[in-house]
Protein backbone atom coordinates (compact mmCIF):
# COMPACT_ATOMS: atom_id res chain seq x y z
CA UNK A 1 0.00 0.00 0.00
CA UNK A 2 2.83 2.50 -0.30
CA UNK A 3 5.04 3.72 -3.10
CA UNK A 4 8.58 1.87 -3.49
CA UNK A 5 10.04 4.12 -5.94
CA UNK A 6 9.31 7.06 -8.36
CA UNK A 7 10.24 6.96 -12.06
CA UNK A 8 13.28 9.76 -12.64
CA UNK A 9 17.01 10.11 -13.57
CA UNK A 10 16.91 13.50 -11.84
CA UNK A 11 14.70 15.10 -9.61
CA UNK A 12 13.27 17.73 -11.33
CA UNK A 13 9.31 19.34 -12.00
CA UNK A 14 9.16 21.76 -15.02
CA UNK A 15 7.75 24.80 -14.16
CA UNK A 16 6.59 28.16 -16.37
CA UNK A 17 8.04 31.84 -15.54
CA UNK A 18 4.28 32.77 -14.14
CA UNK A 19 4.99 29.99 -11.91
CA UNK A 20 8.52 31.44 -10.13
CA UNK A 21 7.96 34.02 -7.72
CA UNK A 22 9.52 37.58 -9.05
CA UNK A 23 12.28 37.27 -6.21
CA UNK A 24 13.32 34.50 -7.30
CA UNK A 25 13.96 35.62 -10.72
CA UNK A 26 15.52 39.15 -9.94
CA UNK A 27 17.81 37.04 -7.08
CA UNK A 28 19.53 34.91 -9.64
CA UNK A 29 19.69 37.76 -12.20
CA UNK A 30 21.48 40.02 -9.61
CA UNK A 31 24.14 37.42 -8.49
CA UNK A 32 24.78 35.31 -11.41
CA UNK A 33 24.03 37.81 -14.26
CA UNK A 34 23.25 41.35 -13.36
CA UNK A 35 23.76 42.73 -17.56
CA UNK A 36 21.19 39.93 -18.39
CA UNK A 37 18.50 41.91 -20.31
CA UNK A 38 21.35 44.06 -21.72
CA UNK A 39 23.85 41.91 -23.77
CA UNK A 40 23.42 39.44 -26.81
CA UNK A 41 24.81 35.97 -24.63
CA UNK A 42 28.05 37.38 -24.10
CA UNK A 43 29.12 39.90 -21.44
CA UNK A 44 32.88 41.38 -22.16
CA UNK A 45 32.20 44.16 -19.25
CA UNK A 46 30.25 41.47 -17.00
CA UNK A 47 32.84 39.07 -16.96
CA UNK A 48 35.46 42.16 -15.72
CA UNK A 49 33.44 43.19 -13.59
CA UNK A 50 33.06 39.80 -11.83
CA UNK A 51 37.20 39.01 -11.97
CA UNK A 52 37.54 42.23 -10.16
CA UNK A 53 34.84 41.82 -7.62
CA UNK A 54 36.23 38.02 -6.83
CA UNK A 55 40.05 39.51 -6.51
CA UNK A 56 38.73 41.90 -3.72
CA UNK A 57 36.62 39.59 -1.62
CA UNK A 58 39.56 36.74 -2.05
CA UNK A 59 37.23 34.35 -3.27
CA UNK A 60 34.79 33.48 -6.27
CA UNK A 61 31.48 35.54 -5.00
CA UNK A 62 30.10 36.64 -9.01
CA UNK A 63 29.93 34.57 -12.10
CA UNK A 64 31.64 35.06 -15.03
CA UNK A 65 29.22 33.55 -17.99
CA UNK A 66 26.50 35.30 -18.60
CA UNK A 67 22.78 33.31 -17.86
CA UNK A 68 22.58 31.97 -21.31
CA UNK A 69 26.12 30.34 -21.64
CA UNK A 70 25.63 29.33 -18.35
CA UNK A 71 22.26 27.60 -19.68
CA UNK A 72 24.40 26.00 -22.75
CA UNK A 73 26.61 24.34 -20.76
CA UNK A 74 23.81 22.72 -18.62
CA UNK A 75 22.72 21.54 -21.38
CA UNK A 76 25.42 20.31 -22.98
CA UNK A 77 26.30 18.18 -19.40
CA UNK A 78 22.74 16.74 -19.39
CA UNK A 79 23.06 15.71 -22.64
CA UNK A 80 26.38 13.73 -22.53
CA UNK A 81 26.12 9.85 -22.62
CA UNK A 82 29.19 9.28 -21.11
CA UNK A 83 32.00 10.34 -18.11
CA UNK A 84 33.93 11.75 -20.80
CA UNK A 85 31.15 14.09 -22.30
CA UNK A 86 30.93 15.28 -19.44
CA UNK A 87 33.79 16.13 -18.58
CA UNK A 88 34.56 18.01 -21.69
CA UNK A 89 30.80 20.05 -20.78
CA UNK A 90 32.34 21.67 -18.15
CA UNK A 91 36.41 21.10 -19.22
CA UNK A 92 38.08 24.66 -18.47
CA UNK A 93 39.35 25.12 -22.04
CA UNK A 94 38.94 28.05 -24.70
CA UNK A 95 37.57 25.27 -27.20
CA UNK A 96 34.48 24.42 -24.98
CA UNK A 97 33.98 28.55 -24.00
CA UNK A 98 34.15 29.57 -27.77
CA UNK A 99 31.31 26.73 -28.32
CA UNK A 100 29.16 27.75 -25.60
CA UNK A 101 29.53 31.77 -26.67
CA UNK A 102 28.76 30.83 -30.10
CA UNK A 103 25.43 28.85 -29.17
CA UNK A 104 24.76 31.42 -26.50
CA UNK A 105 24.43 34.21 -29.47
CA UNK A 106 22.58 31.97 -31.62
CA UNK A 107 19.92 30.38 -28.76
CA UNK A 108 19.67 35.00 -28.13
CA UNK A 109 18.49 35.50 -31.62
CA UNK A 110 15.84 32.81 -31.10
CA UNK A 111 14.42 33.01 -27.54
CA UNK A 112 13.43 35.83 -25.67
CA UNK A 113 15.34 36.98 -22.28
CA UNK A 114 12.20 35.28 -20.13
CA UNK A 115 12.54 32.13 -22.09
CA UNK A 116 16.41 31.57 -21.71
CA UNK A 117 15.56 32.64 -18.02
CA UNK A 118 13.26 30.01 -17.68
CA UNK A 119 15.00 27.68 -19.26
CA UNK A 120 17.87 28.26 -17.29
CA UNK A 121 15.78 28.01 -14.13
CA UNK A 122 14.31 25.29 -14.78
CA UNK A 123 17.72 23.38 -15.49
CA UNK A 124 20.19 24.57 -13.10
CA UNK A 125 21.31 22.04 -9.73
CA UNK A 126 20.27 23.64 -6.68
CA UNK A 127 21.88 20.87 -4.42
CA UNK A 128 20.07 17.94 -2.42
CA UNK A 129 19.34 16.27 -5.37
CA UNK A 130 17.28 19.46 -6.63
CA UNK A 131 17.60 20.03 -10.22
CA UNK A 132 15.86 23.18 -11.36
CA UNK A 133 14.08 25.66 -8.95
CA UNK A 134 10.59 23.68 -8.61
CA UNK A 135 12.04 20.62 -6.96
CA UNK A 136 14.91 23.01 -5.04
CA UNK A 137 11.92 25.00 -3.22
CA UNK A 138 9.91 22.17 -2.27
CA UNK A 139 13.38 20.32 -1.23
CA UNK A 140 14.46 22.88 1.06
CA UNK A 141 11.01 24.71 1.70
CA UNK A 142 8.35 22.65 1.01
CA UNK A 143 6.60 24.71 -0.98
CA UNK A 144 6.16 25.56 -5.00
CA UNK A 145 8.82 28.24 -6.75
CA UNK A 146 5.91 30.48 -6.82
CA UNK A 147 5.80 31.18 -3.22
CA UNK A 148 9.52 31.75 -2.60
CA UNK A 149 9.86 34.84 -0.42
CA UNK A 150 12.89 36.76 -1.02
CA UNK A 151 14.77 35.23 1.89
CA UNK A 152 14.11 31.89 0.34
CA UNK A 153 14.75 33.25 -3.22
CA UNK A 154 18.29 34.76 -2.11
CA UNK A 155 19.21 31.45 -0.62
CA UNK A 156 18.33 29.64 -3.71
CA UNK A 157 20.57 31.76 -5.98
CA UNK A 158 23.40 31.57 -3.87
CA UNK A 159 23.34 28.16 -4.16
CA UNK A 160 23.85 27.71 -7.81
CA UNK A 161 27.59 28.67 -7.73
CA UNK A 162 28.42 25.93 -5.51
CA UNK A 163 25.39 23.61 -4.58
CA UNK A 164 27.25 21.67 -1.84
CA UNK A 165 28.82 24.63 -0.19
CA UNK A 166 25.71 26.49 -0.16
CA UNK A 167 23.40 23.68 0.54
CA UNK A 168 21.30 25.58 3.28
CA UNK A 169 20.58 21.84 4.84
CA UNK A 170 24.12 20.81 5.28
CA UNK A 171 25.95 24.27 5.43
CA UNK A 172 23.68 26.43 7.15
CA UNK A 173 26.20 29.34 8.00
CA UNK A 174 27.84 29.21 4.61
CA UNK A 175 24.36 29.68 3.05
CA UNK A 176 23.61 32.67 5.08
CA UNK A 177 26.67 34.04 4.22
CA UNK A 178 26.37 33.70 0.43
CA UNK A 179 22.63 34.89 1.09
CA UNK A 180 24.31 38.30 2.44
CA UNK A 181 26.12 38.34 -0.91
CA UNK A 182 23.03 37.76 -2.95
CA UNK A 183 21.27 40.43 -0.91
CA UNK A 184 23.94 42.72 -1.16
CA UNK A 185 24.05 42.37 -4.92
CA UNK A 186 20.16 42.73 -5.59
CA UNK A 187 20.55 45.92 -3.04
CA UNK A 188 23.35 47.24 -5.71
CA UNK A 189 21.03 46.73 -8.42
CA UNK A 190 18.11 48.64 -7.09
CA UNK A 191 15.87 44.88 -6.81
CA UNK A 192 15.68 46.11 -3.04
CA UNK A 193 16.58 48.93 -0.61
CA UNK A 194 19.74 48.43 1.86
CA UNK A 195 17.63 48.26 4.91
CA UNK A 196 15.44 45.08 3.51
CA UNK A 197 19.01 43.54 2.40
CA UNK A 198 20.57 43.45 5.78
CA UNK A 199 17.36 42.61 7.67
CA UNK A 200 16.67 39.40 5.07
CA UNK A 201 20.31 38.67 5.60
CA UNK A 202 20.41 38.62 9.22
CA UNK A 203 17.66 36.16 9.76
CA UNK A 204 19.12 32.50 10.93
CA UNK A 205 18.83 30.10 7.81
CA UNK A 206 17.17 27.37 10.21
CA UNK A 207 14.52 29.81 10.84
CA UNK A 208 13.17 29.81 7.41
CA UNK A 209 14.21 26.33 6.46
CA UNK A 210 11.34 23.39 5.91
CA UNK A 211 13.10 20.35 3.91
CA UNK A 212 11.07 17.76 3.08
CA UNK A 213 12.27 14.19 1.86
CA UNK A 214 13.38 14.15 -1.95
CA UNK A 215 11.07 11.31 -3.72
CA UNK A 216 12.54 7.99 -3.59
CA UNK A 217 14.27 7.34 -6.99
CA UNK A 218 15.09 3.67 -8.31
CA UNK A 219 18.38 3.35 -7.76
CA UNK A 220 18.69 4.56 -4.16
CA UNK A 221 15.68 2.81 -3.22
CA UNK A 222 15.40 1.70 0.30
Amino acid sequence: GTVLATFYSQNRVYVPMDRISREMQDAIVAIEDARFYDHNGIDVRGTFRALIANTQAGQVTQGGSTITQQYVKNVFVNAANTPEEAKAAIARSITRKIKEMRYALALEKTLTKDQILELYLNIAYFGAGAYGVEAASRRYFSKPASKLTLVEAATLAGAVQQPVAYDPTRNPKSSQKRRIQVLGRMAELGFITTAVAKTAGAIPTTKFLKPSRTANGCTTSY
